[in-house]
């Protein structure tokens, strides 16, 4: 039971049992049959209409046994963290967090999935939250506590193949999911394009912006500034100023043994050493790069 229950929860944070089935190395069928076992046995029906949070069905019975395989992996020392592609490299390579394939969410979604119990914390910006809050404000939601990890600058970014031609094409998740972060763009930016929704893996990203001149926002103090300059991405659109909080989202009767604080303890760390980079991470635009490359070259010869 706790293995269907395992697959509900990757398919509610995933939004698809496509996407669970990749993360779970299963092959389609073998996540559907799964689901539908767990269906019959607690009497849930998948939510019709406009996609949303916990749509495969919830009941009460339901979310204690999430209770309670929230409290099994705490005992064993885990913690199923979640974020999405912006900030996944703040849980990659973390010891005792399971695996859970980054997704874009509205905050308040967020907030749902790990009040349910499908998970046990998440990383979320305030860009996806659905008003502006004042200054030092932070959102509420019954069951959970939010705990601040700083504010951070972010850029938009194009393959240096494109910045030449790059005629303000912004690639973004649908505005209901970041929709301060629309709200930003949309008086500075034409051309706001809605994202895929199976664009959801940093790479997936990347590889659009190898494709064709398009740019996306991205956190540079999250990564070494070498490590943008090896993916061959430069600034565009300097004038723009952006900014995002970053939460961290935990239950509010959380009771985390020693190996779980250490883990969120890492987290904190992760988050407050990028906040202390701030401005000094933005990319250089390509001609300054570019002078600098020059400049190199002649200290060489």
């Amino acid at each position: 039971m706790l293995l269907n229950l395992h697959v509900l929860d990757l398919m509610e944070v995933s939004g698809s049992q496509m996407r669970a089935a990749s993360s779970l190395s299963m092959h389609q069928t073998t996540v559907s049959r799964s689901y539908w076992e767990l269906a019959e046995q607690f009497r849930l029906q998948p939510v019709r209409g406009p996609r949303k949070v916990c749509r495969w069905g919830v009941s009460s019975s339901l979310r204690f046994l999430r209770l309670a395989s929230r409290a099994h992996r705490l005992e064993d020392g885990r913690l199923r963290l979640a974020t999405d592609a912006l900030h996944q490299v703040l849980l990659d390579g973390l010891p005792g967090v399971l695996q859970v394939p980054p997704c874009f969410h509205p905050a308040g979604d967020w907030a749902t999935l790990v009040a349910q119990g499908v998970i046990d914390g998440a990383i979320v910006s305030s860009l996806c939250h659905e008003q502006e809050l004042a200054g030092g404000e932070l959102p509420h939601w019954p069951g959970v506590k939010v705990l601040p990890l700083g504010t951070l600058p972010l850029q938009l970014v194009a393959h240096q193949r494109w910045a030449d031609v790059w005629e303000e094409q912004v690639l973004l998740p649908a505005a209901q999911v970041m929709p301060l972060l629309h709200g930003q763009l949309e008086p500075c930016i034409d051309n706001l394009e809605r994202a895929s929704r199976v664009w959801q893996d940093p790479q997936a990203w990347l590889e659009q912006l190898h494709l064709r001149p398009v740019a996306v926002p991205i956190c540079p103090a999250l990564a070494p500034r070498n490590w943008w300059q090896e993916q061959g991405l430069v600034p565009v659109a300097p004038q723009l100023s952006m900014q995002e909080q970053v939460w961290l989202l935990l239950p509010e009767e959380l009771q985390a043994p020693a190996a779980g604080k250490a883990t969120l303890r890492v987290i904190q760390r992760r988050a407050f050493r990028a906040v202390a980079r701030g401005d000094w991470a933005l990319l250089e635009a390509l001609e300054m790069v570019g002078a600098g490359q020059e400049a190199e070259e002649e200290a060489v010869a």
